[in-house]
């Protein structure tokens, strides 16, 4: 014969049996539609220069007074509060989010106060190294190699391979601008090198806003 105080008892936590039960999603996702919307924005930008300057369009883009160096500083300093706000938020480790705001700081100055053109063209003044035309070039340099690797160990936390995807592209833009700046080949394509910086600065930085947190606690049915 059953035991009355054990039935009792079934009765009585049967119903909390079918209770939803909490569970830690901690997965992040990637949303495309920043990035194309960056993209539109920038493209339009230049669109809009280019109409401006018919028939010479190339000088809406090779001056450090143009159009087209506006959004690439602006876009950079995006950047950088882009950067605290994904530390802020914990999707990016701290001292990988330190690192960014950092680099694109500096890449924000160079960008608006010329530093590493000033580099170029003056460091003969200061050292005799600088007859050595890749001394010259250093600072280009850097940032072509300390952007690849901060893209090799990012790529590392995206969480798809369209977001790796994107990412890459913004690598790959950045360094078609840096052999125009460093080769100046092809010919046709060098006045445009600021716009190239442009569409890299809109890839990254569509990276980052499609990179969405991990949503946290969700509420799953047994």
């Amino acid at each position: 014969m059953d035991n009355p105080l054990r039935q009792a008892r079934i009765i009585r936590l049967t119903p909390y049996d079918t209770w939803p039960v909490p569970q830690v999603d901690n997965s992040a996702g990637f949303l495309i539609w920043p990035t194309l919307a960056c993209l539109a924005i920038s493209l339009a930008f230049m669109a809009v220069a280019t109409a401006l300057y018919w028939p010479v369009p190339e000088l809406a883009f090779i001056s450090d007074n143009t159009p087209v160096t506006w959004p690439s500083s602006a876009q950079l300093w995006t950047l950088v509060l882009l950067c605290l706000r994904l530390v802020v938020d914990r999707t990016l480790p701290v001292a990988m989010g330190v690192w960014l705001v950092l680099a694109m700081t500096a890449l924000a100055f160079d960008e608006q106060f010329m530093l590493h053109e000033q580099w170029k063209y003056g460091c003969h003044v200061w050292l005799n190294a600088c007859q050595h035309r890749w001394v010259t070039e250093v600072p280009i340099l850097l940032i072509g190699v300390f952007g690849t690797l901060s893209v090799v160990v990012l790529q590392h936390r995206m969480p798809n391979t369209t977001a790796k995807a994107v990412l890459w592209s913004a690598l790959f833009m950045g360094g078609l601008a840096i052999c125009l700046d460093l080769t100046g080949w092809p010919r046709q394509m060098a006045p445009y090198e600021e716009g190239l910086e442009v569409i890299a600065e809109a890839l990254f930085a569509g990276t980052l806003l499609g990179w969405t947190r991990p949503s946290g606690i969700q509420v799953h049915s047994p």
